[in-house]
């Protein structure tokens, strides 16, 4: 059985990731690391770029107790669209970054509470609007715990993993890793949306990096400014609510089976997500 689910996500900013590198000239690549920031509204500076997450996943098969699925994260940026121009569908005029970074995904039954996953990706990323790419690769394993108290069930997450790009025929490059931990609730009530019964849900949950990663916010092409801001990033906290419906609203290749709005913030950034799949 093959089963692809899909989220469209909007991201307002123009976010990158950057070490120190010794260089006369390191051009920012946040659109690299686009199918790992999560989704959401990032509000840093009042310069931005929209990126649309599409990570599609088709489910191979199942042995045993391990599914096999392959990854097909895509992401777009735009340069000239922005969120308020979704109303009146003022649709952008051309594609100003690429991200695709196919990979590999095994989820493993250990016991009837716990699942560990685990994925490795290999993919490719260019600004359209310099002619200039990057090698992107990532990795990471992860545990869920599912459990009860009382009436609610709940869901224990812990993550590891990292994310790198390398500059090709050009000096670029950068790595970062982080852990994750958080918990996620169900309320013991059921309402309805639509048709749809849905289950609503909290969770939180907290994100810490090995070093301190430099997000670097770039000036838009289109503007005259070339100066750049860029802040620092060590930990950050978010808290949310969801709901999760019984069944998947949609197609069965473009759907979600969750919707919810979230806040992460740390002492450098604040972060509106819009939620369509699990959080944490």
């Amino acid at each position: 059985m093959i089963k692809i689910s899909f989220f469209l996500v909007l991201v307002i900013s123009s976010i990158s990731f950057s070490t120190k590198i010794k260089s006369e000239e390191l051009e920012p690549v946040h659109y690299a690391y686009s199918n790992y920031l999560g989704s959401g509204i990032y509000h840093t500076t009042g310069q931005s770029v929209t990126l649309i997450n599409l990570p599609f996943l088709i489910e191979l098969g199942q042995e045993e107790n391990t599914t096999y699925s392959l990854r097909l994260p895509v992401s777009l940026g735009f340069f000239d669209f922005n969120f308020e121009d979704i109303p009146e569908l003022d649709l952008p005029d051309s594609v100003g970054t690429l991200t695709f970074t196919p990979g590999v995904q095994l989820n493993y039954q250990y016991t009837d509470n716990l699942v560990i996953e685990s994925y490795l990706d290999l993919g490719y990323s260019r600004n359209l609007t310099t002619d200039k790419d990057v090698l992107v690769h990532s990795g990471g394993i992860s545990s869920l715990y599912s459990f009860d108290v009382g009436k609610y069930d709940s869901i224990w997450a812990s993550r590891i993993y990292y994310a790198g790009y390398n500059g090709h025929n050009y000096n670029a490059a950068d790595l970062y890793a982080a852990i994750q931990i958080g918990i996620e609730t169900g309320l013991p009530v059921k309402y309805q949306l639509f048709g749809y019964n849905y289950q609503p849900r909290l969770f939180a949950t907290a994100f810490w990096y090995f070093t301190e990663v430099d997000f670097n916010l770039p000036s838009d092409p289109s503007q005259k400014s070339s100066e750049k801001n860029s802040i620092t990033l060590s930990n950050s906290l978010e808290f949310g609510v969801t709901m999760e419906f019984d069944k998947l609203i949609g197609y069965s290749w473009a759907g979600f089976d969750t919707l919810g709005v979230s806040y992460r913030f740390s002492e450098n950034i604040n972060v509106v997500r819009l939620l369509f799949s699990f959080p944490i």
